[in-house]
């Protein structure tokens, strides 16, 4: 996915479709939205009726979502689709038209049931499509990333709009072995570490991937970049890459058609600006497109690497707008960007409230930076600031959102009075689509900072746009 299709500000963009046309003269009782989730984890449950309330209202389709933890033994999951299908009549006060999505979790399996009055927009083909990719994508860190994208994806296809909507597919650089389990590969979870994802990263198959190489000059990274992207090469190994990066590219996997996207936007903001901070290079797209900048680190070792975390945790872009937004005031190209006259830079989504980590000089080994964290956490486990420093370098160096969580989350239950570390939380609750807990965390910033009117109005915002009236 184009990285996390991130949920801010009411973001879920356009989404899902769910629907049938059936024989019971009438339905159970069931909430307007429908959304059945049947497994222990409901972190994501307002998110995703969230975006069955978009969805809706963009398209005109019904959408349901329903989350097994396993299929009712001797069942297929072909029926059990149907006969909920059927039984909540899924579309019919939507002309007929509506679409289910059935997870079962325990059998890795997707079910897309689509109605009649769909089928000519949403053939089976394109189904199918989506219901293999949800295989290894429903195993990844951000499985409920792959869930908004199928439900954006489905509903673009059912609204007439197939330029737009192609199913997402696993990645070709992506084998079986990757996910599959065995030594070093990645199983089912969310408890894997580092040295987990370069295992399964070194056991890929062969790539030629020496075009990419990293360069002493930046625009020549930045052109090998954006040739990868426009060859839809989404390979972690990419050598021009960050080792941070590779991580990122393996926690949150993309297919050849969605960094094709990424490079439709670039190219068509181009040209691209490129900014200088120490050793740091942003390339800034145009005004009035829809992309976050490139961000550029220099090594040590005279190279300049792509940094793709820096991309995500540096700057934000709101789906209901197409400009970029810078996230916090010590940002290195605030001024510049400024002087630029680009849109959105009279301040920092979060100002000063919270700040980001010096980067390290690179190249450095994220392992044995990870291992020093964790020793300092051991020999002083009652110290949130370790535990933040921890988070903050899987936030900032890989973009790994599960990790920073849990270890913010330790960080925040030590010193519940450092504003810095809700606003963290936040941040990344934001980002990973826990809008109950994002909610929670902004609810107690707004009580904690009377004076502060902006986080105040940001509470009652997003209090407000989350509220499901039926």
């Amino acid at each position: 996915m184009p990285k996390r299709i991130v949920i801010a500000g009411l973001c879920l963009a356009l989404l899902a479709a769910a629907g049938g046309l059936f024989e019971h003269a009438q339905a159970p009782r069931r909430s307007k939205y429908l959304l059945i989730n049947e497994t222990p984890r409901h972190d994501f449950d307002l998110a995703f009726r969230m975006s069955l309330k978009l969805a809706e209202k963009k398209s005109g389709i019904e959408n349901a979502l329903i989350l097994l933890p396993a299929l009712p033994p001797g069942t297929r999951i072909e029926d059990v689709a149907a006969d909920y299908f059927s039984r909540f009549r899924i579309g019919e006060r939507r002309n007929g038209r509506g679409v289910l999505y059935l997870y079962s979790a325990k059998e890795n399996l997707l079910k897309i049931e689509v109605s009649y009055a769909l089928e000519g927009e949403i053939p089976d083909i394109f189904c199918h499509d989506l219901e293999e990719a949800a295989r290894t994508y429903m195993l990844s860190e951000v499985p409920q990333d792959f869930v908004s994208e199928l439900i954006i994806t489905t509903n673009l296809r059912g609204m007439g709009t197939r330029d737009q909507a192609r199913p997402l597919a696993r990645p070709g650089w992506l084998n079986a072995e990757f996910l599959s389990g065995g030594a070093g590969a990645l199983v089912h979870g969310y408890d894997r570490t580092i040295a987990d994802y370069e295992r399964a990263i070194r056991r890929l198959p062969p790539a030629q991937l020496r075009q990419f190489a990293p360069s002493a000059d930046a625009p020549s990274t930045l052109r090998r970049y954006l040739l990868s992207l426009a060859q839809g090469v989404g390979d972690p190994r990419l050598p021009l890459l960050t080792e941070g990066s590779r991580i990122f590219r393996a926690v949150v996997p993309r297919d050849e058609a969605q960094e094709e996207r990424i490079f439709g936007f670039l190219d068509a903001a181009a040209p691209l600006r490129l900014l200088y901070a120490g050793d740091l290079a942003l390339a800034v797209p145009g005004p009035g497109k829809s992309n976050l900048p490139v961000v550029l680190r220099r090594g040590s070792d005279g190279l300049w690497y792509v940094d793709e975390p820096k991309s995500w945790t540096y700057f934000h872009r709101f789906e209901d707008n197409v400009d970029f937004f810078v996230k916090y005031a010590d940002n290195p190209f605030l001024g510049q960007l400024r002087a630029l006259r680009v849109p959105n830079m009279a301040q920092a989504i979060y100002g000063d409230r919270v700040l980001t980590p010096a980067p390290p000089r690179y190249p450095f080994a994220l392992g044995e930076r990870v291992k020093a964290l964790e020793d300092r956490i051991r020999a002083a486990p009652d110290d949130a600031a370790g535990y933040a420093a921890l988070g903050d370098l899987y936030l900032f160096e890989m973009d790994w959102i599960t990790k920073a969580i849990a270890y913010y989350e330790k960080a925040e239950a030590l010193a519940p009075r450092t504003l810095a570390y809700h606003w963290r939380l936040m941040d990344l609750y934001l980002n990973d689509s826990r809008a109950e807990n994002m909610l929670a965390e902004l609810k107690f910033l707004a009580e904690h900072l009377q004076g502060d009117e902006r986080t105040r109005n940001w509470y009652q915002y997003y209090r407000k746009a989350y509220e499901l009236r039926e």
